[in-house]
């Protein structure tokens, strides 16, 4: 999404990204074990999802980043070979291996550590931030209280597109090791074995309570042979 308000004035401050090498991210688990090995930290923790993000949906408001940043589950989905990184087109509906370079493709997902792991490009970089050191910090030490490591920060997705009742879906696209994203009505998806949260927002329930609420989902997929690069990077 590009954002059309500054971000805050932390994260104005912070420095780019450390990127995350592709051999490393190659080593990322794919969907469902990380759906899996969530709940067995969070078991292990003696913890449920919401019990847990209720722990952590403070953090965004108290850092004044709900616009800015939300919670994502730390995955990949294709391997990609030297020179590449998985980019999601200008308009959020795409994502694939790129070799684009240019200054347009900024970072938009993050391990707890900091290090990108998946860009975007935008026409506007320059409203695009990571996170500082200091949300980083805080957002790590929760999650390692409670021995918690398949979670990351992503920015917000446009979640001004969604209606009542619908939710964005991730699924795999016609192109080369594609993800797309879709709008579909979440009860059509609630319940479905290959169909896993990934994406959560932090809000306020009718109570005024803190809490994270899911508003993307990722359907599972086969994971074809990398390809070698791409000679005209997809971004734009």
């Amino acid at each position: 999404m590009d954002i059309n308000t500054e971000p805050p004035q932390a994260s104005l401050q912070a420095m780019p990204s450390p990127r995350l090498l592709v051999a490393s991210y190659n080593k990322l688990i794919l969907v469902h074990e990380a759906d899996k090995r969530l709940k067995e930290q969070l078991a292990s923790a003696g913890l449920n999802r919401n019990a847990f993000f209720v722990q952590l949906a403070p953090l965004f408001f108290n850092e004044g980043v709900t616009e800015q940043y939300a919670v994502c589950l730390v995955h990949r989905h294709y391997e990609l070979v030297d020179g590449e990184r998985m980019v999601t087109n200008s308009s959020g509906n795409s994502t694939r291996p790129s070799i684009d370079e240019s200054p347009n493709v900024v970072a938009d997902s993050w391990l707890a550590t900091g290090k990108a792991f998946e860009y975007r490009y935008t026409n506007h970089p320059g409203l695009f931030a990571p996170p500082s050191a200091d949300f980083f910090a805080k957002f790590k030490a929760i999650l390692d209280a409670y021995g918690i490591d398949t979670l990351g920060i992503c920015s917000v997705p446009d979640v001004k597109k969604l209606g009542p009742g619908f939710t964005f879906l991730e699924m795999p696209g016609d192109h080369d090791r594609e993800r797309v994203t879709e709008i579909v009505v979440g009860s059509l998806i609630a319940g479905n074995s290959l169909i896993y949260e990934v994406t959560w927002i932090a809000e306020k329930d009718s109570e005024g309570s803190f809490m994270l609420t899911c508003q993307c989902n990722c359907g599972n997929c086969k994971e074809p042979p990398p390809t070698k690069p791409p000679t005209k990077p997809p971004t734009k």
